[in-house]
């Protein structure tokens, strides 16, 4: 019987794959014997990843901005075919109301997050077309609802779901499939950030939070990279231009 989700020996680029929910993909897609391109701008974090990897394992390490045009294009430029992208690059802010939002930093939130997927899909398309893989771009529950002092992070989210759906329709007929996903918070250095909370340790905002989600608690990063893992496989080859919120029920609210 064929094994709809083997990734073994597939050539996969993870972008922002030194980010809490980057790394763990990194090392499920490499425990599924998949041939991993890591790129971030964390050079340390980048390093500190590639020691944690289990002997054995396929991957090679690029440090890149995902914002700088010709950084990208190199990185892309490097492979004769991909079977899978993971556009998984992005930065939070402060929660802030819009009248007392700075224009500098929502422009750099948009940039890194909606222009760092758009660069992404520029040069990694052309690539995944050649062996009619999957691309699956980090979207969140912020790209599909509003969320209150949010509002860089949550216009820049509901652009990447308007570039995923777009580039959907262009490429599908070349065999590609593109989708999203969408998490809600899921545990790590992000969510510490904005809830303000001491790693492991949530503050009392990231527990009401919590308190409203369905499933009472944080996503864990493994969750999520297990359905983006799903998505960049064979099991998964209709699907296009979906989706895929894993959020312990918040959007079904």
């Amino acid at each position: 019987m064929v094994n709809l989700f083997d990734l073994e020996g597939r050539r996969i680029v993870v972008v922002g794959g030194a980010g809490d929910i980057g790394a763990t993909l990194v090392r499920l897609l490499c425990s599924l014997d998949a041939n991993v391109c890591v790129v971030d701008c964390d050079k340390i974090a980048l390093e500190r990843l590639a020691k944690s990897l289990p002997a054995g394992s396929k991957y090679s390490i690029r440090q890149a901005d995902v914002t700088d045009e010709p950084s990208m294009a190199a990185v892309f430029s490097e492979f004769d075919g991909l079977d899978g992208l993971v556009n998984g690059a992005a930065i939070e802010h402060v929660p802030t109301l819009i009248d007392q939002f700075d224009l500098e930093t929502f422009r750099k939130i948009l940039d890194v997050n909606v222009s760092g997927v758009f660069l992404g899909l520029k040069y990694g398309l052309p690539q995944v077309a050649r062996r009619s893989g999957s691309v699956v771009n980090f979207a969140s529950t912020a790209g599909i609802k509003g969320t209150a002092r949010m509002s860089a992070y949550v216009a820049s989210k509901h652009a990447v779901v308007g570039l995923t759906r777009s580039a959907a329709v262009e490429w599908g007929p070349e065999g590609v499939r593109v989708n999203a996903i969408c998490p809600g918070p899921v545990e790590g250095r992000m969510i510490d950030s904005i809830f303000r909370s001491e790693p492991g340790v949530p503050s009392d905002m990231a527990k009401a939070r919590m308190a409203q989600i369905p499933s009472r608690r944080f996503a864990r990063p493994e969750e999520v990279a297990r359905v983006t893992a799903f998505l960049l496989s064979a099991a998964s080859e209709y699907v296009n231009g979906s989706l895929y919120s894993v959020d312990g029920g918040i959007c079904a609210i």
